[in-house]
């Protein structure tokens, strides 16, 4: 797609497709996004990541491994397993300064020593903290597009999902699809936003999120609640921030 236009009866895509509403779910780097002029997060709020396949970090058989690090805080490494031996492994970061691919494949190699990913690539991560309003109209932003990824674990593929199904049914409900999308949006996801937000910015202190993990492996319960917090539509819950309160040395 070149070019975008929005009229009051439909959208017309590179003038040669139109219709009625147009949802775009064409991720971080959305052209969609550019064409309404919505311009894209600021470094404050963009994590950038690098990931790949590799053999599984020894003794790591089987296991699904997140390392944190102090340097260059908040930045994390992961080892996903997928079976016979291999593993989905990576390492992000916030966009602090310089970030080159160089940079980020040592912050693997130093929280996952001996990690060599094939073919490794790099993504841009908007995060959720600097997500745009959705404007009234006929043009829907979902997940990626929309700035919808969780600033705790750069996770986005519960908001994609979600996001994805709330436009669908704002796009056939009558009236102004934007507004009616933005509206279930708040309803849907609002709360939740806000408290991730919040999370994100306690978390910028690693003393206090040191405090949350031990909360975290003390208390099934507050583990859970990180676990939904972090990778669906939790709430930084008063369980959790006693929990971390308690732990805190």
């Amino acid at each position: 797609m070149r070019r975008l236009e929005v009229h009051d009866s439909h959208v017309a895509v590179d003038e040669s497709v139109t219709a009625g509403v147009v949802v775009g779910a064409d991720g971080a780097e959305s052209v969609v996004r550019r064409a309404l002029g919505i311009p894209p997060n600021g470094p404050r709020h963009t994590a950038i990541a690098i990931r790949g396949y590799a053999r599984e970090p020894a003794g790591l058989d089987g296991v699904q491994l997140i390392t944190t690090t102090e340097q260059r805080w908040p930045a994390y490494a992961w080892s996903f397993p997928l079976g016979g031996g291999r593993a989905n492994v990576g390492y992000g970061e916030l966009v602090s300064g310089e970030v080159t691919r160089g940079g980020l494949l040592h912050g693997l190699s130093r929280l996952l020593p001996g990690t060599e990913p094939e073919a490794p690539r790099a993504h841009r991560l908007p995060l959720s903290t600097g997500r745009p309003r959705q404007p009234d109209g006929r043009v829907l932003l979902v997940g990626d597009a929309a700035s919808l990824i969780n600033p705790l674990t750069g996770e986005g593929i519960f908001y994609a999902v979600l996001s994805g199904a709330l436009a669908g049914a704002a796009a056939v409900g009558g009236g102004d699809p934007g507004a009616a999308y933005r509206r279930a949006l708040e309803a849907r996801l609002g709360r939740h936003l806000r408290h991730s937000a919040t999370a994100s910015a306690l978390s910028r202190w690693p003393r206090l999120m040191d405090a949350v993990f031990r909360a975290a492996a003390a208390d099934q319960s507050v583990f859970d609640d990180v676990v939904h917090l972090g990778l669906a539509d939790g709430r930084l819950t008063a369980r959790t921030l006693a929990g971390a309160a308690r732990h805190l040395r």
